[in-house]
């Protein structure tokens, strides 16, 4: 990683939301992009098609389970002991009622959505804090503040992150 250039790790970059808001923050020249993402072919193609709109070449990923404590804290070594800004936009939707949701559903929506915002942000904070002017960005949602029965899970995981 670059010295100079502002480093901003992003989380769930391989869909729709999170790549867009690393695509806007490669556009900027002097930001060097890293996504972290669970599936290599997902993460390639999302960096060829940032480095290809935003002519930034300084866009790469990093493979990694937000859920998994070893797998968080291993690509964190490869954050080469400098981060700048933490955007955690990883996260799963389940539609279903809490009559539907099985056990496993339920457990799988908090791993993505809970534990890796907790996980991403544990092993990111000590880099930010030497960061002047850090940022670290938890993607919350309207749905966190409701009690919606069709996204039963999806809301309780969002209110999780807003609290």
């Amino acid at each position: 990683m670059s010295e100079q250039k502002t480093i901003a790790l992003v989380t769930g970059a391989t869909g729709v939301i999170a790549g867009v808001i690393a695509e806007a923050l490669a556009a900027t020249p002097d930001y060097e992009v890293v996504i972290l993402a669970r599936n290599e072919k997902k993460a390639q193609k999302t960096v060829a098609r940032i480095q290809k709109a935003t002519g930034n070449a300084a866009v790469r990923y990093l493979i990694a389970d937000v859920s998994r404590r070893d797998s968080v804290r291993q690509a964190s070594e490869a954050w080469d002991g400098r981060l700048n800004i933490l955007v955690n936009a990883a996260g799963i939707e389940i539609e279903k009622t809490i009559e539907d949701t099985t056990l496993e559903e339920w457990n799988r929506i908090f791993a993505i959505n809970v534990t890796g915002t907790f996980l991403t942000s544990k092993y990111a904070l000590p880099l930010l804090r030497k960061s002047a002017g850090a940022s670290l960005i938890n993607f919350g949602s309207y749905d966190g503040f409701i009690a919606d029965p069709g996204l039963a899970a999806y809301c309780a995981t969002k209110g999780a992150v807003h609290a």
